[in-house]
């Protein structure tokens, strides 16, 4: 069968009235969302300080966020598409402000990972609904442009996490890293209510019916809350530690489980298995998740060379990241102009190529380099990203009927996170292999450092404590070992850029095969055992 998706309209098409308002409180609050994932880890020596939290504490302050927050993306769009985006929106800005507050004013640490867990959840409420209420107010090239300033929006606030808890931590109190999100969700919340119109307001929009799939949900929510837990503590614990192991089976389990679940729900289902038989569909997520496998799997160890080998202090590593973030926000809302002369697959693969560029200048780091070396590559990063982000968000939600943005939206949102935790942990191995490599027992055993200091020695570099690492050497053995351990570091640093450069030309590859400009404006020509979407 043959079903319209999407009619391109006419450039002299108007957005809907309110979109702008809508616009603006929808990337508002992508920034608010995802600075929180980022903000919080250089405010963690003070709260660990004020609330005498150890340091499995401290994990689960930053994990509890992240967690709750992949693993409701997916259910949550897929209720929206019930209940209402704009009111799941509103519900969403309203409980991670309250949770902000809690955060802000949390006597102990168990208050605190509590909070951010509800965070997590009004997080998630609101990210997997903000896209598809784009979708709904835009159209054509209008809707890239808007979809465009959004990611911007997003993707700069994410690495801005560092620089804005740098400024606000030395500022004023780790406190108010929280305390700033009130008035914030508040003005969002205004202005949704007094200006953003209701996503649907002449009904026409159709809803799915019968009951609301329960077990898909528990079953989604199991499955990404194991998946995201055993890639956040596999690096930590072991990849056969129990801790990571078997979350990481019983997601894997939870997922087929899922898949299974959900073909015999067919329209009732949580997530609708068949839009997966649209490629440009399947292909926005698999690049949704390489594509945060590349760009956010590299940044922890891009900060900790700046911030553990050459000393920069937290503001100072977020002001030289600002090189990659400026260049997000000033190219992403213009992402669109490309599309009206290149087709979609060709804007991704250009965007991908140039991150892959990018990663491949910056892998000419050495020991005795300044920050300024990874300069051209920092910005070609930004300019990669902000090629690639904005059309694939578009893809997703403009290749599927529109009663089920809210669906793709999720689903598409949940692979984020996902391949943000899998870059960090995938990274991290070939980043400790290489520290190994470098450092071990026969070259420093050569640098006369003892026997029961190596261990010691590898973990301090990994970690990027050079400080520390100083301070425990003996005088005659410090400055060669901490030159070994520059040069260990940066290698392994190194070994990332070119292994992240691969994984992105992959993805350029992938964006040409996968992304049909066809399936943007019908899903024709099915096979003939295929349901109809």
């Amino acid at each position: 069968m043959t079903q319209d998706i999407r009619q391109e309209p006419s450039a002299e098409t108007a957005p809907a009235a309110g979109s702008g308002w809508l616009l603006a409180t929808t990337s508002l609050a992508a920034v608010l969302m995802t600075l929180d994932i980022t903000v919080v880890n250089v405010a963690l020596p003070q709260v660990a300080a004020d609330l005498d939290a150890g340091l499995t504490g401290l994990q689960w302050v930053v994990n509890a966020y992240t967690l709750v927050f992949a693993a409701l993306l997916l259910p949550a769009g897929s209720l929206s598409d019930r209940i209402g985006r704009r009111r799941m929106f509103l519900t969403g800005v309203a409980v991670f402000t309250a949770a902000s507050a809690g955060c802000g004013a949390a006597p102990g640490v168990g208050t605190l990972i509590a909070c951010r867990a509800l965070q997590g959840l009004g997080g998630a409420l609101v990210m997997s609904t903000a896209l598809a209420l784009i979708a709904g107010a835009y159209e054509g090239r209008r809707r890239q442009s808007a979809i465009g300033m959004f990611s911007a929006a997003g993707g700069a606030a994410a690495a801005l996490g560092p620089l804005v808890g740098g400024a606000v931590v030395e500022g004023l109190d780790w406190r108010w890293i929280f305390y700033v999100n009130l008035p914030v969700g508040i003005l969002i919340v205004l202005g949704t209510v007094l200006r953003v119109p209701h996503d649907d307001p002449a009904g026409r929009l159709p809803r799915p019916e019968g009951r609301f799939d329960l077990v898909g949900l528990l079953l989604a929510a199991g499955a990404l809350l194991g998946l995201n837990y055993g890639l956040v503590t596999g690096p930590e614990d072991g990849w056969t530690s129990a801790s990571a192991l078997l979350p990481l089976v019983g997601g894997a389990l939870l997922v087929a489980g899922f898949v299974a679940w959900e073909v015999r729900q067919r329209d009732a289902a949580l997530f609708d298995v068949r839009l997966l038989r649209v490629p440009s569909f399947s292909g926005a997520i698999v690049l949704s998740f390489v594509c945060r496998v590349v760009s956010f799997g590299v940044l922890p160890y891009l900060i900790l060379w700046l911030s553990g080998m050459l000393g920069h202090s937290p503001l100072g590593t977020g002001l030289r990241l600002l090189a990659m973030t400026a260049f997000i926000m000033l190219v992403a809302p213009f992402s669109g102009l490309l599309l009206k002369v290149l087709p979609t697959r060709a804007v991704m693969a250009l965007g991908t190529g140039i991150t892959a560029l990018g990663l491949l200048t910056m892998a000419r780091v050495g020991p005795d380099d300044s920050w300024l070396v990874m300069l051209p590559g920092l910005v070609l990063l930004g300019i990669g990203g902000a090629i690639a982000f904005p059309p694939l968000m578009g893809i997703a939600v403009g290749v599927v009927p529109p009663e089920r943005a809210g669906m793709a939206s999720g689903m598409t949102n949940t692979f984020f996170p996902l391949g943000t935790a899998a870059g960090v942990a995938a990274f991290g191995a070939v980043f400790s292999t290489r520290i190994d490599h470098d450092l071990d027992d026969a070259r420093l055993a050569a640098l006369h450092v003892p026997e029961g200091m190596r261990q010691q020695v590898r973990d301090a570099v990994a970690a990027g404590q050079f400080g520390r690492l100083e301070r425990a050497l003996p005088t005659g053995a410090r400055e060669p070992v901490l030159e070994a351990a520059r040069s260990a570091l940066t290698g392994g640093l190194a070994t990332i850029l070119v292994t992240a450069s691969v994984v992105s030309l992959l993805a350029a590859l992938a964006s040409w095969t996968l992304i049909r400009d066809k399936d943007q404006l019908t899903v024709a020509e099915e096979p003939a055992d295929a349901p109809a979407l």
